[in-house]
């Protein structure tokens, strides 16, 4: 079974889970830290006392000439005697070689003599080795012991044993585990309760998330998370997922806008078709049925048109609508001069700049058409239509202009959307659809660029484009090397955004 299962399902768990368990971690190592430290400064510290001790001995008995077994032991008896000052608890032994054994405390000497008659496999006081060691010593305990030998020369006269009980230290041990395991007790109980607060506080901002995607994902976009927190990462978190929603409310909104509209603007032309078709299948003059014919035709291609529409908007939406490449901008412009005469029966103008322009020029182009069918729309025979480009650093300004009745200032907000028809003054755009100055601005956006309308009642409309990219022309280079100077552009326009 994996780790991850064998964690509660809950984040304030599994926070309150963690803080407990690094709480007794700490705990843990502080214990271990401060048992070994304590207990070996105490073994260090009567260790210090036997060394003290055995100097003392050697400092005693360095002006004896030591050289019998009753030499020996009468120096030890002696040695003995003289230490009242030290505790109870220290426990001298000297063993003379082929001679009697004296100590301070000679019943836990006849014990331990016993028992190594008993035991000789085990190192008991009387056969420990040379050195500090830990033994165990009957009726006392464990003990460290010094053992050193006692010579005259080369010869082996004895054995000096100096012991102290290492209750001391086993008392402390168990003094600092009863402590630690009161503290590390109420630091967990504490470390748990204090867990489930943090976490608890730590989560209510998830918590929150959580429960606004349930409500979001029950079909309500309108519910946010914010503002559950205002920082950190749980806050980026927070504000990335209302951005999201809020674009998906969005995206939500303009497909259910998008399908209304489509459907109310699809069923008039194709009523209208079905109608015309039934009359069509019950007319019998050859030339009424002609007639009929070229209106069906022209419904038809209206419908084309319409369903086109729809689709440019889709790829725009996609992000999939153009596809720029370096437009050589007195080709681009010298096309639209030779086709405004098409548009209808207006007193055109264009006004062009030299140049270079990274877009797509069939978008452009398809943008400056569908103004162009707006303004003749709205004009009438004769009329004046002008379209002017300028350069404003590496922008291009195009603008389109006309001498119609204007748009209604109520109206210049709304222009842009989406099936959107004017009032009286301007009565529908491009096409009759709705959709023409829609599919303007998002080509133009899509470009990175902006649109916007200026307008006044009775005075016209100005439709301006701004689109990045924008490139002058490079001077020529004269015979001698040097550059002539290219012409110069017109007044650079006042950006509308800027306004």
């Amino acid at each position: 079974m994996s780790a991850r299962r064998l964690l509660p399902g809950s984040l304030r768990a599994q926070l309150a889970l963690a803080i407990a368990l690094v709480t007794v971690l700490a705990v843990a190592a502080s214990f271990l830290a401060l048992y070994s430290g304590t207990s070996g400064r105490l073994q260090a510290q009567i260790d210090t006392q036997l060394h003290t001790q055995f100097l003392e001995w050697r400092q005693r008995t360095a002006h004896s000439h030591l050289s019998t077994g009753a030499e020996l032991t009468s120096a030890a008896r002696q040695f003995i005697a003289g230490q009242r000052y030290h505790a109870e608890s220290l426990l001298i032994v000297v063993q003379v070689r082929r001679g009697a054994t004296v100590s301070n405390n000679t019943e836990l000497v006849r014990a331990e003599t016993a028992l190594d008659h008993r035991e000789p496999e085990v190192a008991g006081l009387l056969s420990a080795p040379a050195g500090v060691r830990t033994i165990a010593v009957a009726e006392a305990g464990d003990m460290r012991v010094l053992s050193a030998p006692i010579r005259s020369g080369a010869r082996l006269l004895g054995t000096l044993r100096l012991a102290d009980p290492l209750t001391p230290v086993a008392q402390a041990q168990a003094s600092m585990r009863r402590t630690f395991l009161i503290v590390g007790a109420v630091a967990l109980l504490a470390a748990i309760a204090l867990g489930v607060a943090l976490a608890s506080l730590i989560a209510a901002p998830l918590r929150r998330m959580a429960a606004v995607a349930s409500v979001a994902g029950a079909g309500d976009l309108s519910v946010r998370a914010a503002p559950v927190v205002r920082s950190g990462e749980i806050g980026r978190l927070a504000s990335a997922f209302d951005l999201m929603l809020e674009r998906l409310q969005r995206a939500f909104a303009r497909q259910r806008d998008f399908v209304s509209d489509a459907s109310h603007e699809l069923r008039t032309p194709l009523a209208v078709l079905r109608a015309q078709v039934e009359l069509l299948d019950r007319e019998h003059d050859e030339q009424r049925r002609r007639a009929a014919t070229t209106t069906l035709l022209r419904r038809l291609d209206e419908l084309d048109r319409l369903v086109g529409d729809m689709l440019t908007l889709a790829s725009a939406e996609a992000g999939q609508l153009v596809e720029p490449r370096t437009i050589e901008l007195d080709e681009f412009f010298e096309d639209l001069r030779r086709d405004l005469p098409l548009f209808g029966e207006r007193e055109f103008e264009l006004q062009a700049v030299s140049g270079t322009l990274t877009a797509d020029p069939d978008r452009l182009t398809q943008v400056l058409r569908n103004l162009l069918r707006n303004a003749v729309t709205h004009t009438g025979s004769g009329d004046a239509v002008t379209v002017r480009a300028s350069a404003a650093g590496e922008r291009l300004l195009i603008t389109v202009s006309d001498s119609g009745p204007g748009i209604p200032a109520a109206e210049l907000e709304r222009i842009f959307e989406r099936f959107h028809r004017g009032g009286e003054g301007r009565s529908r755009d491009t096409g009759g659809s709705g959709l023409g100055l829609a599919i303007a601005r998002a080509i133009v956006e899509a470009h990175g660029g902006s649109i916007a309308a200026q307008s006044r009642p009775g005075e016209g409309a100005t439709f301006s484009l701004w689109l990045p990219g924008y490139r002058p022309p490079r001077p020529p280079e004269s015979a001698s090397g040097q550059t002539r100077p290219g012409t110069p552009s017109d007044p650079h326009p006042a950006d509308p955004r800027r306004e």
